[in-house]
């Protein structure tokens, strides 16, 4: 597996076609040059969708500052003033694809990140439930969306093969995957077996399913956004499930074979977990 940190951006934006990348696909496109997209590029692009962080401030993409020592917190300089600090790298640019796609969430969580360190104890150093939440869904989030309860369910039971091999027709029709986290979304560029994300479940209509992805992609937003700020979403890690994404159809090429799922150390076994599954607005 070739590092990601060296991979040409040419060679990289050659794999942006696979389906993995559909949520961010349309801001993906809108940089397909042969060159690593300038920080006035990404910041024009911002403010052609108007985008502000939650306080109503545009959003802008900028370089880190010189003297890490003296920075402003990453989450707080966003938060009071919309600046991103963004270097030339995959992890950063993917960060900048989420912003693009996902602007609630990313805003919210930029927000709750400084309201949470505004009323941390003084000379604290462990980082809170709720700030681990909100990590865990912008490193590694992917949001899943269905009308049928039960598929939602496989998730949080653990039952990969009732879900991709049993069912797999129906997860094709009936369910589907919004890749958010910038973490992952670096990380699926050259996949690997064990790669996981954090999936929030969310319970929608079925004419969600007719709606357009511009739209679909407005009401998840909106939804993600909505429970990142519920106190009791943050309470728990666990309000977050794992999800193999490699299992997914049509995101690696060997899960056709059902002795894919057979991997019991990448398709875990887990512990029933006693949350509940979020409901979209209709």
């Amino acid at each position: 597996m070739k590092a990601l940190s060296t991979l040409p951006w040419l060679e990289a934006r050659s794999r942006f076609n696979a389906r993995c990348f559909d949520a961010i696909r349309g801001h993906l496109d809108a940089f397909s040059a042969d060159h690593w997209p300038s920080l006035d590029a990404l910041s024009a692009h911002a403010k052609a969708l108007n985008l502000a962080n939650h306080r109503g401030l545009p959003i802008q993409f900028v370089a880190p500052p010189d003297d890490e020592s003296v920075a402003t917190h990453y989450e707080k300089r966003i938060a009071e003033s919309g600046e991103i600090a963004t270097r030339e790298n995959w992890h950063d640019f993917f960060n900048a694809m989420q912003w693009l796609t996902f602007p609630k969430s990313k805003a919210v969580i930029s927000e709750m990140h400084a309201r949470l360190l505004a009323a941390q104890i003084a000379g604290a150093t462990v980082r809170s439930i709720p700030r681990d939440v909100l990590t865990l869904f912008d490193e590694g989030g992917v949001v899943v969306a269905s009308a049928d309860e039960s598929l939602l369910g496989h998730i949080r039971h653990f039952e990969w093969k009732k879900l991709f091999v049993e069912r797999r027709a129906e997860v094709g029709r009936d369910i589907k995957f919004y890749l958010a986290g910038h973490s992952v979304l670096e990380k699926m560029v050259d996949p690997f077996v064990g790669v996981t994300a954090k999936a929030l479940l969310l319970k929608v209509e079925r004419h969600f399913f007719q709606l357009s992805r511009d739209a679909q992609l407005l009401e998840i937003d909106a939804c993600a956004a909505q429970w990142l700020m519920n106190p009791t979403s943050l309470a728990s890690t666990h309000n977050l499930h794992p999800l193999p994404i490699l299992g997914i159809p049509g995101w690696f090429a060997a899960n056709v074979s059902a002795g894919f799922y057979d991997d019991a150390h990448y398709f875990r076994a887990g512990r029933l977990r006693k949350t509940g599954i979020e409901s979209a607005k209709s």
